[in-house]
This record gives C-alpha cells, structure tokens and sequence, in this order.
C-alpha cells in the first residue's frame, strides 16, 4: 500500500463494540432522537454475548427473590469490593432490562406463562432468565432484529485504533475499515466503549478471537482511569475433544443440575476443598481449587480434569442443543463420556472506571458491559454479565444521547489524526523487525504461566520484567509477515494492547498482596481486610501511575 485511503464520517454517537452492551446503548441513543453509529470488530453480530454467551441473564421474578437479595449476592460474590452505587443500579433495572429483550423479540424459557428460572451458582435463590436457543446467540436475536427494525447504522470489520482528543474530550475515533482498505475517520460528539474483554490475552480462554483489550488500551492511552484488572474470572473451558477446545459447557458444567468433576486420580477432588458445597462454590474457588489439582500433577491425560454430565437428566441436557450439536461433530456424547477440562479465562472483572452515568474521566467519553469496572468487585456472580451488559448499555446510551444533545460538535482538525495515521504509515512501510505473531504467542505464554489463576511474587516479577523486554525490545518494531491488509495490520495493533494491558495486570496483581475473588496469590492465600480497596491504574506523563482508593471514593 502505497498511500493511506482515508473516509470521513460523522455522527452524534459512536458506539464501539456491537455485542449486548454496545447494542443496547445503541438502541437507547437512537430512541432519544441522535444519530448513532455502531462498529463492530467482526462480522456482525459478533462478540462474546453471541458467540460464547449461555443467554442469562440474572433478575428478581421469583416472589421469595428480590433487589436487596440479589444487590447482597452480588457484593458477597464480589468479596465486597464492588461500587455498591453500580450494583444498586444493576439489580434496581434488572426486571426492567429483561422485559426489553423480551419485548424486542428474544425468546426466553418459560413455564406457566412465567420466566422457568434456572438455578446458577453463587444465587440464594433461582433467579436466571434463560434464552431459548443457549449458546447461539438466542439472547442476542432481539438486540439484532431491535437494531435493524430501528435502521441502526452497523459498520463490520472495522477496528477502532485511536481515540481522538481536544483538550479533555474525546471527539472522534480513527479506525481501520478491513473489507475496504480504508482509514476510517468518524466525528463524533460522544463515544462509547463496549469492546468486552481481553480473554484472548491468555492462552486458554472461552472467548472468541476479536476479544482482545481493545477498550481498555484505548481509554488507558486517552488518559481515563482503570480499576481492578487483577481480577481475571476464569471458568470451566474444554481442552478435549480437541475439536472443543475453548468451548464452555453448559453452565459451568452443569454443577446445579448434576455435574461433577473428577482429578486424573478420578478423585471427585472438591470434597476436600470444600466438602459441603463441592462444585457448587465460586468460579473462583473452582478455577483455584482445578488448577491446584493440575498444578500438583493430579491431572487427565490432556492436561486437565475431567467433567462428568452422566448425572443431569437427558430432558435438562437436551435443552443445550448447540452444545450437544457440536459434540455429536467430534463423535462425543456427553450424557456418559466424560469431557476434560481446565479453567479457561473468560471474563475481565476490573476495567474503565465509570459513574452512575457511565461517565469516564474524559468528557464524552462512557464505557458499558465487560469494559467497564465497579460491578462486579473481586468476583463476577454467575449470570450478571448480561444484566450488566443491557442495564448499563441502556445508561451509556441515554446519557451518551444527552450529551450529543447538548453538546457543540468540535471539528476533527489534521493534527489530532496525524500522528495515528504516521503510525500506521509506518508499520505498513516496515519490512523487517519483530514478527507480531510471535511476540503475540510470547506475551500470552508469559500472562499464562506467571499471570494466571495461581500467583506468586516470583512469577510475578518474572512476568513483569519479561514483559518490560518485550516493550523495550520488540513493540515499536512489530513487523507484518506475509499478508500486509488492513486486516493484518489491524492483528499487529491487536498485540500493542496486549502488551499494555498485560503489564498492567501484572503489576496491580503484584501490588495487591492477598487472596480475594480471582486473585489468588498462593504466597498470600487469605483475604486481608486492610485491602478491601480497588488499585486504579492511569497513564501519566507516559508512565503508569496506581493507586488505591475505597469503593465508595468514585
């Protein structure tokens, strides 16, 4: 490519990110009379929410169930590190959020003319809203048809590199448009974040393969505060058969309806970590307890353990069609063959620090869904990633409108896109360096083995300075190999995150010296109540700043 091809748009809101969240403020924006337009990484729909979402969400329809029971599982799953302003606001418009999806056209499991409500892990009560079709975007089929009934403006395969800044506001966003080979330049009045997580930083992970940082590297490098990204939730994720590696099974294993787990030994290993719950604990304490098991060589002919359906009843089973469906593909049965298994990461817990109008540091600036941080405290409860994703999503969107409403638009002068558009000048005129793809393997390596489910100072600081070399020695001198698209160029960046959120993970996980929700550190294996407090994260003058602060500081 001799010469950067450049298109203009402009819009009053930019959502990047087309999964639960970004869809919802989507369709939030657009009812309160702006024009919106959504990117999405992928084809569309694309994410987490429909790629590898079981489809529940978590709501108070049970008459034993209610806000403050759900707001009191929420933060006892959160070792009470959670922003209790967020969390009252998640389960206050839980019902309502859910009666949307539903109006909008997803078919949820009903009995009696009522939602059938499944039971999930960490709830005192049944409280999961579950779609019809899991596992293949039956939550997302409303989101969708609500969007194109509405004419929403999607653009796929664009990648969003650089957030564009006046002074403290963010006013734009450049991208990179795959399909076409362009440089995407979008005005925009206000942007929101839903970008999901960063799975695919780690070697093992259920989510699909555009789930890489994006949202957090971009707020960090436009100068919002982060929070609590040492806690990475992993879940129980299949290494075999082979042909599934990644995939999660149902609920994580069916535990609530019959799943149990075995070691290599086929030793039914929770009954000595926690004998009276036994599977029925944390995703925490499963992938700790899973990993020590693998760890202490106590693990499957794969590397894992195994999970056992026998005991779930065929018409509960049956309900997961698109699981079963693929295990048939691998000539797999798992009413009576057992799966192996090991804790796969799956979710971010911290992420861009937000208001209870999903405000970020930076003026028109919001974050919604996985992005974001404060919800969910040291540990997610089982179910509320999709309650999170349409509550907060609906806020992002309605104030983010507000904002558009009110505010003046700011032309997007040459030099705020100058120095984006040199940059990728450069990698694409580069023809030797560091292949991306190699140091992409080396840094999720590096995250697996030292920055994983168990940590320890001397991993850490492993991780930490050979995640410094690489910085230091290798990212400004990524190199395409091969194919030189948009697409690929678009990988390359995909690995400049990675480094960026890798080091910070890193760090705040050596900071934070005890064990709480998914941070575990096996040279500190107690809860402190001296650090029931969030570590927040901010690039200063070009450096990383930390700092803690109480919940009830934001």
């Amino acid at each position: 490519m001799s010469k950067l091809v450049e298109r203009f748009l402009e819009t009053d809101v930019l959502v990047i990110g087309a999964g639960g969240a970004g869809l919802r403020a989507s369709i939030e924006a657009h009812n309160m009379g702006v024009d919106v337009i959504v990117v999405s990484k992928g084809d569309f729909p694309s994410g987490c929410t429909t790629a590898r979402a079981m489809g529940v969400m978590l709501a108070h329809f049970d008459k034993e169930d209610s806000t403050a029971r759900h707001f009191e599982d929420t933060l006892r799953e959160g070792s009470y590190l959670n922003n209790p302003k967020l969390v009252r606001l998640l389960v206050n418009h839980a019902v309502e959020r859910t009666r949307d999806i539903d109006h909008y056209g997803t078919e949820f499991d009903q009995k009696d003319g009522k939602y059938n409500l499944f039971p999930l892990t960490g709830s005192s009560v049944d409280r999961g809203v579950m779609a019809g079709d899991r596992y293949r975007g039956g939550f997302f089929e409303g989101l969708v048809n609500e969007a194109k009934r509405l004419g929403i403006e999607i653009l796929d395969n664009v990648m969003i590199v650089d957030l564009i800044k006046d002074r403290n506001a963010v006013v734009g966003a450049v991208g990179l448009e795959f399909e076409k080979d362009n440089i995407l330049i979008i005005s925009a009045k206000a942007v929101i974040l839903a970008t999901g997580g960063a799975g695919n930083l780690y070697s093992l992970t259920t989510n699909p393969p555009g789930i890489t940082g994006d949202g957090y590297a971009l707020a960090y490098r436009t100068g919002a505060r982060l929070s609590d990204m040492e806690f990475v939730q992993g879940r129980v994720c299949m290494i075999y058969p082979e042909g599934m590696r990644g995939t999660p099974p149902p609920a994580d294993g069916c535990v609530t309806l019959g799943g149990r787990f075995y070691n290599g030994l086929c030793e039914r290993y929770m009954r000595k970590y926690n004998p009276e719950k036994m599977e029925l604990v944390t995703r925490a304490e499963m992938a700790k307890c899973t990993q020590k098991e693998i760890t202490e060589g106590r693990h499957s002919p794969h590397g894992g353990v195994f999970g056992d359906l026998s005991g779930v009843p065929g018409n509960e089973l049956s309900k997961f069609k698109s699981f079963l469906e693929s295990c048939a593909a691998e000539n797999f049965d798992p009413s009576w063959q057992p799966y192996e298994w090991a804790p796969g990461t799956h979710y971010f817990i911290g992420g861009i620090v937000i208001n209870e109008q999903c405000e970020t540091d930076i003026k028109g600036l919001y974050a919604a869904g996985e992005v974001e941080s404060g919800i969910m405290g040291a540990n997610r409860l089982t179910g509320n990633a999709l309650t999170e994703t349409q509550v907060f999503g609906a806020i992002a969107g309605r104030y983010a409108a507000k904002w558009a409403s009110s505010a003046s638009r700011i032309p997007v002068l040459p030099d705020r896109v100058n120095s984006s558009k040199t940059r990728l000048e450069n990698i694409l005129k580069r023809d030797s360096g560091s292949d991306y793809l190699e140091v992409r393997d080396e840094i999720t390596k590096i995250m697996s083995l030292y920055v994983g489910v168990l940590r320890n100072e001397d991993g850490l600081r492993r991780a930490i300075t050979l995640l410094d070399k690489i910085r230091k020695e290798k990212i400004e001198n990524l190199c395409l190999v091969g194919d030189r698209s948009y697409k690929t160029l678009a990988r390359l960046l995909e690995v400049e995150n990675f480094i960026t959120i890798g080091q910070i993970i890193a760090a705040a996980a050596m900071i934070r010296t005890e064990t709480r929700g998914a941070h575990n550190r096996e040279d500190y294996p107690e809860l402190d109540e001296t650090w029931t407090k969030n570590i927040v994260i901010k690039l200063k003058n070009n450096q990383m700043t930390m700092e803690t602060k109480s919940t009830e500081q934001f």
